[in-house]
């Protein structure tokens, strides 16, 4: 009866294990928020007050209440997502001290869609240029941590405002590069970065131009299509990738252009080379005619050794022979003499084209 009352304790335990870990949602219900629009972007003047609203919508099926957040973005991780300021930080583009909105709770029913009003007042004195914060609804009452990373919040709207005034739009390319000098096949993968030396969020986007060995333009690549920002004093890296033929080979010309600012009007380009040198054909051709070269100098000792192996016989068995008694190497010699020079012509055509093979290599690719 003992072993019996503790297995069932140990089941029941296990059960309720099951039940709180496996399936929490049952215990906890996971918030799902969807806010609308994503990203604000405007222009506004000094001294401007600029409303809109924002709409969130309760995906759950129970009802939530959320808070208000106002945070301001200092810069951009290498993946794009916005790192929020710490409190009191200064990043010189804030603005969350700008935007005016409910500081009380916002209840949303499951499946509700409310909408938010807010307002932003912008400084007579605001400083011409980017100027970048969100706005969050966070199910917990408002706190700001340490670490700037905007740890817990659900989702928000972010707000990018160009305050106008003296806007300098200038970006600069840091780097222009493929992963290796020398590829296996025509799989590139391109690096661009770029600096970003205005006062203005800039979406550089451009393409890539590549020109084969013979001169051929082969099909454009697009670099940043979907329009990933760089944040004043930033930079960002940006990668494409290349995919070519199964043929490809040789020197091949890359020429980046990108254009940023209002409306593109600014430009900025550069350029590079890679080599292509497949490896898996060029290895075994060259292993092919090495051992091709190596197969004929031995076919060649074989033919000498044996002719002098006749010789010998031969002398041996004549008179001449009995009387002067010929030394090996002067049989040797004369086995060299007779040997067919055909076999010595293409030993040496063989060497040529091997050096001119690895000439031509060494020319075009090192």
């Amino acid at each position: 009866m003992r072993m019996i009352n503790a297995k069932t304790i140990l089941c029941a335990c296990m059960l309720f294990f099951v039940w709180f870990h496996i399936f929490p949602g049952r215990a906890h219900a996971a918030a799902g928020l969807r806010i609308e629009p994503a990203i604000i972007e405007e222009g506004v003047e000094p001294g401007q007050v600029y409303s809109s609203v924002i709409k969130a919508t309760n995906l759950d099926e129970v009802t939530h209440t959320f808070y208000i957040v106002r945070r301001d973005i200092r810069e951009l991780s290498p993946e794009g997502q916005p790192l929020f300021a710490k409190e009191g930080e200064k990043t010189e583009f804030e603005m969350s001290s700008w935007i005016n909105a409910p500081k009380t709770p916002i209840v949303i029913k499951a499946g509700e869609t409310k909408e938010i009003p807010f307002s932003i007042t912008v400084p007579v004195g605001a400083s011409a240029g980017g100027h970048f914060g969100g706005l969050f609804l966070s199910m917990s009452a408002p706190k700001l941590d340490n670490t700037g990373v905007g740890v817990g919040y659900q989702v928000g709207t972010i707000i990018n405002l160009r305050i106008a005034g003296e806007i300098l739009e200038e970006a600069k390319i840091r780097e222009f590069s493929t992963d290796k000098a020398i590829h296996g096949s025509s799989n590139v993968n391109f690096v661009i970065g770029v600096e970003n030396l205005g006062n203005v969020l800039i979406r550089p986007r451009g393409l890539l131009e590549i020109t084969d060995f013979w001169g051929r333009k082969l099909p454009i690549i697009r670099v940043n299509d979907t329009g990933n920002a760089v944040l004043p004093g930033g930079m960002r890296e940006f990668e494409t990738t290349w995919d070519g033929g199964t043929f490809d080979f040789g020197r091949y010309q890359v020429v980046m252009s990108l254009v940023y600012g209002k409306e593109g009007r600014q430009t900025i380009s550069d350029t590079l080379s890679f080599w292509i040198l497949p490896l898996n054909i060029i290895l075994p051709v060259v292993g092919g005619v090495l051992a091709l070269i190596v197969l004929v100098l031995l076919a060649m000792q074989y033919h000498i050794k044996k002719r002098v192996k006749e010789l010998r016989m031969a002398t041996q068995g004549s008179s001449y022979g009995k009387r002067l008694g010929p030394t090996d190497s002067d049989i040797l010699r004369r086995g060299k003499r007779e040997s067919p020079s055909s076999l010595a012509l293409i030993a040496i055509a063989l060497l040529l084209f091997t050096f001119l093979f690895l000439t031509v290599l060494f020319f075009f690719f090192a």
